[in-house]
């Protein structure tokens, strides 16, 4: 075990993390007001979302978020996802995320009733839009909302659970398939497979991501 990072399973994360906690929650709480404009929106409830990313925000590194889109977004707007598929933004989406969910959300009646529509052509234009939407905060926070008001639509059982475990639920499909099965998803929730490392190398230390999510939402204090 020498050189492995062990960290005790019944220690809360927020303490685990701490400084990072701390920064994340910080992220949130200067975001909040405008976040919660844009999920409420699109009727979906700000904690849960808030809940979904709070892993991702994490894991946050400005510098290497920038890179990489300067890096990779002109192969992405030339050849897909083929090309290129990277994480951009404190939500970190990728652009096949982004397909995902548009694909999804066109074939939906929602689309309708939001009056929210996207451009699904395989197009250098219709995936440079997509970066831009993807590079834009209150753009993400779309994205999330629709996330979460799609997967309450193919899963209507969805609703009717505790909070924590539509949350497990939720941020599971968002780490890991957005069109797994639920049965799938409930599996997938117990794995440790998230870290916090830019390069994991044999000292990283895995964590379930589901299970920050809903740390997350048992601790976080919301204020309006």
């Amino acid at each position: 075990m020498c050189g492995v990072a062990v960290v005790s399973a019944a220690q809360p994360y927020c303490r685990q993390f701490d400084d990072q906690w701390k920064k994340a929650d910080e992220i949130v709480r200067e975001h909040h007001q405008s976040w919660e404009a844009v999920f409420t929106s699109l009727d979906a409830d700000s904690r849960v979302c808030e809940a979904i990313v709070f892993p991702e925000i994490l894991r946050w590194s400005k510098l290497k978020d920038l890179f990489e889109q300067a890096a990779l977004k002109d192969r992405y707007i030339k050849e897909g996802t083929t090309g290129a598929d990277f994480s951009i933004g404190l939500f970190q989406m990728k652009p096949s995320f982004a397909e995902k969910v548009e694909r999804a959300w066109m074939k939906s009646p929602l689309c309708h009733e939001y009056g929210l529509f996207f451009d699904l052509q395989e197009t250098d234009h219709a995936r440079r839009q997509r970066i831009r939407r993807l590079s834009d905060g209150n753009w993400q926070c779309v994205y999330l909302a629709v996330f979460v008001r799609l997967m309450h639509e193919r899963e209507t059982s969805i609703a009717a659970k505790p909070v924590e475990e539509q949350i497990s639920i939720l941020a599971t499909a968002y780490n890991r398939d957005f069109h797994a099965p639920l049965d799938s998803l409930r599996r997938w929730a117990e794995v440790p497979t998230f870290h916090l490392d830019i390069l994991p190398s044999k000292s990283t230390q895995y964590y379930p991501y589901a299970a920050i999510a809903a740390e997350r939402m048992r601790t976080y204090k919301f204020k309006h």
